[in-house]
């Protein structure tokens, strides 16, 4: 009775003296012990684990609970592992190990529904849910919160699981721009604590979720009186290590808050408490890339680049250290095109201060980080997300520089909020323009044309568009008899440059061939994959037409005649080539054959996916291949993938990684070119392309990036597909190369 009495008095007074809470499931747990009875023992060990990081022994909690794990699993003590695991995940991420959190809790679910234990189930869900919004990844967060609303009414639910399934919901409210429904959420969840736990930190976290809500309203009169009355009630609990993190956080949010609100010079007290106070938690740190971050934009506003400069270390050695504990390539996205504004203000600030190098080099360290990661390894995609390894660096200007071909120029681009960034880089030669408009000017002026090029426009207003966005956008210097590689950024990514028209009234594509790279140092590495595979020249082909895709499953595309006639049509230039088509064009056959040529033509639907680029497909006979199936894959022996399909070259683009498609994946495959396409395409033309652009590689010796020069420009001086929408769909992406 004295064990069950001590566990008792544990459960009583977790919700307001977790320490003591802690002794009295210890003092359980040795009983228990002692009685023999190690079922009951290992439950009790457990309840005093899951306190421990409130008390910041985030170490020490994670030491017992792995101890928990191996012995539930040697003992097949099935009910104590989802909890294990999900305390086990919960510390990992107070210690920013956000994939090792993401797989603990991933690990916790499975193995609850494995022995349907429906309150772990639900438990698991919240967290997830928690966890893939706080890293801006809604879809599956959204999927999370949706099963989680789905296990309603299947078992008992305790107040403090119902409290954090609102907190849960009303967090991710927000970040969908839902201002009411978390306004209304936060007050559902707070008035419950109150009534239940009135002076524990449930009552802080709930008032945490009214102040974010009331600042994304800008209603700051009410977000500093939800604040005030959060450090009063931390206050009036006293001294604790669990109550230094509440107040340290409460300090983190009213500095936000100052900040948001305008008032940085008070803000920047604030942060600076919040620092003094995590500094006593020393093994707590998921709060203070965004105290560095939230006093880097306060130096920022009051102009103070000397504190500026010294914090912005601080930040980027955070961020460096975030991106190595994130290594899913979906999550690293989200997270770091929401912190891109970081490197765009280091990027603007070295401008400002005529360091154009500097700034050079903030832009690289924030591009494709991620794909070059990939294109680095020898390993796939998935190898490579499975390895906590060191994560790949940009190559700095000089690397860049020494490294480029003598043929090839750069013209890199940075879409800062209040300006526009031009360099032009070459083994010789580096030159920084800075243009005057802001992001959202130039977004909209992208849109306006691409949508006149897609919906083929009056030829006049496409003529003088082009004209303007050439002005804006090409340096007017550039060698005419070098290759031009374009990096965009940003809305950059959606823009058709080769039909930009000079002062002279030819398209770019008339007077330069043109390569497209997510950043320098992908440009560089896919440049040298492809020098290493330019010595096999007895190319063989595999080339996929007109696939029998699942009609019933797929009723408004129609079947592609054209298609078929594309990939016959083609194999002719390669003496040694494998055909599938029709019903033979099988998703089994392509992954059986594709890794093992040099060139891959795919001619058939591809359908996009732009929430979530992963399940976009490739559709084949009696199947379809999602982007995220390629992942267990590498390339080898590929020197040329071609999608001459829909939309393969940019379903979305991300801040940080640039344009989000197949045609990515397939360079991080290995691929060091890829030929795809930015918008819906007709058959006939695109088949017409194609096989001029064979025809030109093969039979004329023309490079990749040459040969769809010339196709296109023949494209365009025929009446009958001279418009822009026929010729300038498909572009090539990678590196320089000579075939």
């Amino acid at each position: 009775m004295q064990a069950k009495d001590s566990f008792d008095a544990g459960l009583e007074l977790a919700s307001s003296d977790v320490a003591r809470a802690i002794s009295e499931f210890e003092k359980s747990r040795d009983l228990f012990a002692r009685l023999g009875d190690i079922g009951e023992a290992a439950i009790a060990e457990n309840w005093a684990v899951q306190f421990l990081p409130n008390l910041a022994k985030v170490a020490e909690s994670r030491l017992r609970l792995a101890a928990i794990i191996a012995n539930a699993e040697s003992r097949r003590f099935k009910v104590l592992l989802p909890a294990a695991y999900y305390w086990l995940g919960i510390s990992d991420y107070l210690q920013n190990r956000i994939s090792d959190s993401v797989k603990n809790f991933k690990t916790a679910l499975r193995v609850a529904e494995a022995g349907n234990n429906a309150f772990e189930i639900q438990h698991t869900r919240q967290v997830l849910a928690l966890a893939y919004s706080e890293l801006g990844e809604l879809e599956p967060a959204l999927f999370y919160a949706s099963k989680m609303l789905a296990d309603k009414g299947l078992y008992y639910q305790t107040s403090t699981q119902y409290w954090r399934d609102k907190v849960t919901l009303a967090d991710l409210s927000l970040k969908l721009k839902f201002f009411w429904t978390a306004l209304s959420l936060s007050r559902e969840h707070l008035s419950m604590v109150q009534e239940r736990f009135p002076d524990s930190s449930l009552v802080n976290d709930s008032l945490r979720s009214l102040i974010n809500a009331a600042t994304a309203k800008k209603d700051f009169a009410a977000a500093f009186d939800y604040a005030n009355e959060s450090m009063r009630i931390a206050l009036k609990r006293g001294e604790s290590a669990e109550n230094t993190r509440t107040i340290a956080e409460i300090h983190l949010l009213i500095a936000d808050l100052k900040s948001d609100a305008g008032n940085c010079v008070e803000a920047l007290t604030d942060y600076d408490q919040a620092v003094a106070l995590y500094g006593r938690l020393p093994e707590v740190t998921d709060r203070l890339y965004q105290i560095h971050k939230g006093k880097l934009f306060c130096y920022q506003q009051l102009n103070q680049t000397e504190d500026f400069s010294a914090e912005l270390k601080n930040v980027l050695k955070l961020s460096e250290e975030y991106r190595a504990t994130i290594r899913e390539d979906d999550s690293r996205q989200a997270f770091f095109a929401s912190e891109q504004v970081v490197f765009d203000a280091a990027a603007a600030n070295a401008i400002k201060t005529h360091d154009a190098r500097g700034a050079f080099d903030f832009i690289e360290a924030s591009q494709a980080r991620s794909l070059l990661e990939f294109v680095e390894s020898t390993k796939s995609i998935a190898e490579v997300e499975a390895t906590f390894g060191p994560v790949a660096q940009p190559l700095s200007l000089a690397e860049i520089q020494s490294r480029l071909p003598e043929q090839v120029q750069l013209v890199k681009y940075a879409v800062l909020p209040d300006s526009l960034a031009i360099w032009i880089v070459s083994k010789t030669r580096f030159v920084l323009i800075e243009k005057q408009i802001t992001a959202a000017e130039l977004e909209n002026k992208i849109d306006a044309y691409q949508g006149l090029l897609i919906r083929k426009g009056p030829v006049a207003e496409i003529k003088q568009a082009g004209r303007d966005l050439y002005e804006l956008l090409i340096p007017p210097d550039l060698a005419s008899e070098k290759q031009l590689c374009l990096v965009p950024d940003k809305s950059l990514h959606q823009l058709s440059f080769a039909t930009l028209i000079s002062p002279a009234g030819k398209y770019l594509l008339e007077d330069y061939a043109l390569l497209y790279s997510p950043s320098a140092s992908v440009l560089v590495l896919a440049t040298e994959n492809a020098r290493r595979k330019e010595q096999v020249t007895d190319e063989r082909l595999l080339s996929i037409g007109n696939p029998d895709f699942d009609r019933e499953d797929n009723p408004s595309l129609a079947d592609l005649p054209d298609a078929e006639a594309e990939a016959k049509g083609i194999a002719g230039a390669y003496p040694k080539s494998v055909q599938l088509l029709g019903s033979e064009a099988t998703k089994e056959k392509f992954l059986a054959n594709f890794a093992a040529v040099e060139v891959i033509h795919f001619a058939g639907h591809f359908v996009p996916n732009r929430q979530s680029p992963g399940n976009s497909k490739l559709l084949f006979a009696g199947s379809d291949l999602r982007s995220t199936e390629l992942s267990a894959y590498k390339l080898p022996r590929a020197k040329l993938v071609l999608l001459s399909a829909c939309e393969t070259g940019l379903e979305r683009y991300n801040k940080s990684e640039g344009a989000i498609g197949i045609a990515r994946t397939l360079l991080a495959l290995g691929a060091p070119l890829v030929v795809a396409s930015q918008w819906k395409v007709d058959s006939e033309p695109t088949k017409n392309l194609m096989i001029s652009f064979h025809r030109n590689r093969k039979l004329k010796g023309m490079t990749s990036a040459e040969s769809l020069r010339q196709a296109q420009i023949e494209m365009l001086s025929r009446s009958e597909t001279s418009e822009p929408f026929y010729w300038a769909a498909f572009s090539l992406f990678g590196g320089y190369a000579n075939y």
